[in-house]
């Protein structure tokens, strides 16, 4: 099996766009896919869109509703207490930013520390409620997420 090591990859298969450095591509058929652990790829993501400057985008809305096997109901109901047809309006944006307002992404990524990260310093709830932590662009970067050996290794 043919395998080559690509400096960057721009990898969907979350529903989003992220940028993966340093990925080993395997040649299949040939065609060359990345050689990578996809639920590996989704926690480090999961993570990664917590401490993101920029806004969600509506696509990253639907990851992270499914992420943590929510109904688009339960989502609504349980993390942003909004209705269900305000969240497929939000996932609708696709890769565009969506319309919510700051305060139910802050919310949003409260819930995602609180579900997935170990709590260890309060700073990042203080810093995440500052007004001016989540960028106001209305263009949304990609995450970059370091591979190493097929393996998530660092975030930058």
């Amino acid at each position: 099996m043919k395998t080559k090591l690509r400096k960057e990859y721009d990898y969907e298969g979350l529903g989003f766009p992220i940028r993966l450095c340093n990925v080993e591509m395997v040649k299949i058929q040939n065609e060359w896919h990345p050689k990578i652990d996809i639920r590996k790829v989704a926690d480090l993501a999961i993570k990664k869109l917590v401490v993101q400057k920029d806004r969600f985008t509506g696509n990253q809305v639907r990851f992270i509703r499914k992420y943590f096997s929510m109904s688009l109901r339960d989502f609504a109901e349980t993390v942003v207490r909004e209705s269900h047809t305000a969240v497929a309006k939000w996932e609708k944006s696709g890769n565009e930013i969506t319309s919510m307002d700051i305060n139910i992404e802050k919310i949003i990524r409260l819930y995602i520390y609180q579900k997935i990260m170990k709590p260890k310093k309060i700073k990042f709830y203080d810093d995440l409620l500052e007004l001016d932590y989540i960028s106001s662009r209305r263009h949304p970067a990609r995450l970059h997420l370091q591979i190493k050996r097929g393996v998530v290794a660092a975030v930058r």
